[in-house]
C-alpha cells in the first residue's frame, strides 16, 4: 500500500497553469521587475551604442555575422540566416538556442545573482544592438516581424528565467531561516 502510485487529480494540468503559475509570478514580482528593467536598460544601451558607433555592432555581434548579414541585405533578403535550413530544423535550432539561453540565465543565479544579471544584460545588449543594426540599414520593417516571430517568446522566457535566477541567487545570499543548501 505504501509504494502504490498515488493517482493524480485529472485537473492537475489546469491547476498548475491557472493557480500555481500565477501565484509564483505574483510572489516574484520584484525579481521579474528587476529582470525586465535590466534587459530593457541593456537593450537601450545596445541600441544607442550601435546608433552612434559603427564598430559597436561588430564588437557585439562579431565580424562574421555582420558581414554575412550585410551580404544578405545586398542580395535582398536580410533575414536569409533564418531561411538557411528547413523550417523544421530551423524551429529545432531556434528552440534549442532559446532553451539554452534561458537555462544559462537561470543557472548563473548560483553565482549570487551576479551571473544572472551579467548574462541577462549581455543578451539585452545583443538584442538592442541587433535591432539598431537593421534599423541603420533601413531593413527593420522586413527584419522585425521575422525576429519577433520567435523573439517574443524567447525574450519573455529569458526575463522569466532571469527572475528565477535572481530568486535562487538571493535565496543563497539571504537564506532567512533556511539552510543555504
Amino acid at each position: 500500500e505504501i509504494y502504490k502510485n498515488k493517482r493524480e487529480n485529472k485537473n492537475r494540468f489546469f491547476t498548475f497553469w491557472m493557480h500555481e503559475v500565477p501565484q509564483v509570478m505574483g510572489e516574484t514580482q520584484k525579481p521579474l521587475l528587476y529582470a525586465f528593467l535590466i534587459f530593457l536598460v541593456a537593450g537601450t544601451i545596445g541600441a544607442v551604442s550601435a546608433h552612434y558607433d559603427d564598430t559597436f555592432v561588430r564588437l557585439i555581434m562579431g565580424d562574421g555575422y555582420v558581414n554575412m548579414t550585410l551580404e544578405n541585405i545586398k542580395s535582398g533578403n536580410p533575414t536569409k540566416v533564418y531561411a538557411g535550413e528547413s523550417e523544421l530544423m530551423m524551429f529545432f535550432s531556434i528552440t534549442w538556442n532559446n532553451i539554452m539561453v534561458s537555462f544559462r540565465v537561470f543557472v548563473f543565479g548560483v553565482l549570487a545573482s551576479i551571473g544572472t544579471g551579467f548574462y541577462l544584460f549581455y543578451n539585452g545588449l545583443m538584442v538592442g544592438t541587433f535591432i539598431m543594426f537593421f534599423a541603420r540599414e533601413q531593413q527593420l520593417s522586413q527584419a522585425l516581424p521575422v525576429i519577433m516571430l520567435h523573439g517574443t517568446i524567447e525574450l519573455s522566457s529569458i526575463v522569466i528565467a532571469a527572475a528565477a535566477g535572481f530568486t535562487m541567487g538571493n535565496s543563497l545570499l539571504f537564506p532567512a531561516t533556511f539552510a543555504r543548501l
